[in-house]
């Protein structure tokens, strides 16, 4: 069952909702609230209930396990009433079904019947240079569903069965408004639709399967359960195409208002469900496109695995917004529901410069306008100076923006989670920016980016420490916004110290590395010749600094250059994704030869990739720290993309395919199947601690490369 039972996210491209489908509810002994279904901007998928199944003749319903257990809303609403003739029924076992995953689809088969689900993405270099035509086909909120009833060697008829029960709300037919939609809708929010076809009914009322209290329709608008019925005659086979769509009207964020930027071609409900009908096969063939190409990718079927899931929930997480006639990106963090939190945007990066680049520079130039701020800034020993420009964790929370300069998250006088992270989003911003120039070209945003690039090499010299004299390269001070009794922390914010503390952190030494490599890289394009070459140096001072911690006995790097620490952390890799990404071959062979770092790094991760260690001792999965269970899935992606580029001798078969086997029953664990991608996992059993429908995971996307 595991193997089968998980809830994928299904999402049209930036309409922040999602058709969630998948987790096998009907199967579990101690099922899950959140069975899936039609999730409009929720934190965690719906609990509805997904009627999809096939029948012969009169015989029972052979239902796909997607019903939820519940009470006989007909006895609810009266005691009077007397029930019909029950209709025979049964959720079909694990043995008679089969499941594939892709990168734009999910496919169910069971008997003569199968259930596909397709969730299609395009590449879009620049939103604003598309006609109105090509922005509404790629922003429609709908997500495509087939379900063909294969009778061509039955002997009877095959009737086929895709609906959903909706206990929180009810049902509106929307033949009565429209006859060539056969479907049913949630009051205006969202809503399933097909075209009429021979053999095509519908039904609804309280209890599918009773035969009790219908009009001459079907229907019983009272219910809340609904389903589209297709008849196929012995020797054929059909299609019942269906259309699943959303609306969300009006403005939809405060401090920016926007509305959705589909509002702009969209009013109605049944007009979103029409025009996803309409181009019906066209998105189809995009999501076939999507799925080849990750056939195609030279990847395990676990790897592929966590690639296809990973993107399927990101999606879930986008909102392209409209706000004074441009485009407004957004991406949701997953539960917790921040805007653009920082140290995602930076791990969503590689996804994003592939299939919309436009999002990332819309992104970093709304960082750059509105959420940066000057600080000042204080050390461990009690000295002060001015700091520099910084970056806030966040824009804001549930659709709310928060005022210029200031996150959701960061509040004073805490040394762990909520702290500032301004250091960090320091970093970030300079490995985005860079980043982003490099891989796309984009001479003339760059150059419009020049002086904030230089604030930001000063602002990382200064954290370094203001007086040159004592600078290491390593971030030791802290920002005064942290208040008197606190210390910045990282985006590893419910970690231990290992990860979670900024200061002498190797984790962000090594990414403040990466950065200084990639601004000699800018400030080079740029025509910035000393510049470049100091930045350079910097890199370099970083290295050394790093390697003067190496454990002479071991050869290994604590997790922090103070206090005696001894943690181990695979994440001392993970600022090398950065240079690797962009093809910095040169120089990182130019920072090992004068330093050693890069071998180095590779020893330090072969000894920490041991059970025990840095391997969970029960599941043979990646813990980030060797002192917290508590371990991170888009990082553990993000290290392996390292890590198999260039320490490939530091893996073994236990680190390497056994660790993606691991990893993928995390996501599949009893406490994870129902929750889509969750990110903060419990190493030894899958537990989620947190992030939890997260888009993150698309780190994974790394691997394509």
């Amino acid at each position: 069952m595991p193997d089968l039972s998980f809830n994928a996210l299904h999402a049209p491209f930036g309409a922040f909702s999602s058709f969630t489908c998948g987790y096998a509810v009907s199967w579990d002994a101690t099922p899950a609230a959140n069975s899936g279904g039609f999730s409009p901007s929720t934190r965690f998928p719906a609990q509805q209930s997904l009627f999809v199944g096939w029948r012969r003749g009169d015989g029972p319903w052979n239902l796909l396990p997607f019903v939820r257990q519940r009470a006989d809303r007909a006895v609810e609403f009266t005691a009077s009433v007397r029930k019909g003739v029950t209709q025979a029924h049964r959720i079909v076992e694990a043995r008679e079904v089969e499941r594939h995953l892709g990168l734009a689809s999910d496919r169910w088969v069971s008997g003569p019947l199968s259930l596909s689900i397709y969730s299609p993405f395009e590449k879009t270099a620049d939103w604003e240079s598309l006609d109105d035509k090509r922005r509404k086909f790629l922003c429609a909120p709908v997500v495509p569903a087939r379900c063909t009833a294969d009778n061509r060697s039955g002997a009877g008829d095959l009737e086929i069965m895709f609906g959903f029960g909706d206990t929180e709300r009810g049902l509106r037919y929307l033949g009565d408004g429209d006859p060539s939609l056969i479907g049913f809708a949630s009051a205006t929010a969202y809503g399933l639709a097909t075209r009429p076809q021979p053999g095509l009914r519908v039904k609804s009322g309280m209890d599918l399967f009773s035969n009790w209290r219908e009009d001459q329709r079907g229907l019983h608008l009272l219910g809340s359960e609904c389903a589209l019925i297709l008849k196929v005659p012995a020797g054929e086979s059909r299609n019942l195409d269906v259309a699943l769509g959303f609306l969300q009207q009006g403005l939809i964020t405060t401090g920016i208002e926007a509305p959705f930027y589909y509002s702009r071609y969209f009013s109605r409900l049944d007009d979103v469900l029409s025009f996803g009908l309409d181009h019906f096969g066209e998105y189809v063939a995009i999501a076939g496109a999507r799925d080849r190409e990750l056939d195609a990718a030279r990847l395990s079927p676990d790897q592929k695995w966590h690639v296809a899931h990973s993107v399927h929930t990101y999606l879930g997480s986008t909102q392209l917004l409209e706000h004074s006639g441009k485009p407004l990106w957004v991406v949701n963090e997953g539960e917790y529901r921040m805007i653009n939190t920082f140290d995602l945007t930076v791990d969503h990066l590689f996804f994003e410069l592939e299939w919309w680049p436009w999002a990332v520079r819309d992104t970093l130039d709304l960082f750059a306008s509105r959420y940066a701020y000057t600080d000042s800034i204080h050390s461990p020993d009690g000295r002060r100076a001015e700091g520099g420009i910084a970056f806030t964790h966040d824009m804001g929370v549930d659709n709310q923006f928060t005022p210029a300069g200031q996150s959701s998250y960061e509040i004073p006088n805490l040394t762990d989670c909520f702290s500032y992270m301004s250091s960090e989003q320091l970093v970030n911003w300079v490995c985005c920016a860079a980043t982003y120039a490099e891989r796309m070209g984009d001479q003339a945003w760059l150059s419009g980016k020049a002086l904030i690039l230089e604030q930001c090499a000063e602002s990382l010299r200064r954290r370094d420490d203001p007086d040159p004299a004592k600078r290491n390269g390593i971030i030791g001070w802290d920002s005064d916004r942290c208040g008197p009794k606190g210390s910045e922390i990282t985006t590893y914010d419910s970690l231990d110290v290992s990860l979670g503390q900024a200061r002498n952190n190797i984790y962000l030494a090594v990414k403040t590395l990466a950065a200084w490599l990639l601004l000699s890289r800018a400030f080079s394009r740029l025509g910035k010749k000393a510049e470049s070459q100091d930045a350079l140096a910097r890199a370099t001072l970083v290295a050394s600094s790093i390697m003067a911690h190496r454990e002479s006995e071991t050869g290994l790097f604590p997790a922090v250059f103070e206090d005696g620490n001894v943690s181990r952390i695979i994440p001392a890799i993970e600022g090398l994704a950065f240079p690797l990404y962009l093809g910095m071959d040169a120089e990182l062979a130019a920072l090992e030869k004068a330093t050693g770092i890069i071998s180095a790094l590779g020893t330090h991760l072969k000894e920490v990739l041991k059970r025990g260690v840095c391997l969970d001792p029960t599941t043979g999965g990646w813990k980030l720290s060797s002192t917290s269970d508590n371990t991170w899935l888009s990082k553990i992606y993000l290290c392996q993309y390292v890590a198999r580029r260039v320490f490939p001798n530091s893996l073994g078969k236990e680190s390497a395919q056994d660790a993606d086997v691991a990893h993928k029953a995390w996501l599949l664990s009893s406490h994870t199947r129902h929750l889509a991608f969750c990110d903060q996992i419990k190493s030894s059993d899958g537990f989620p601690y947190g992030s939890k429908h997260y888009p993150r995971g698309v780190t994974s996307w790394l691997w394509m490369g």
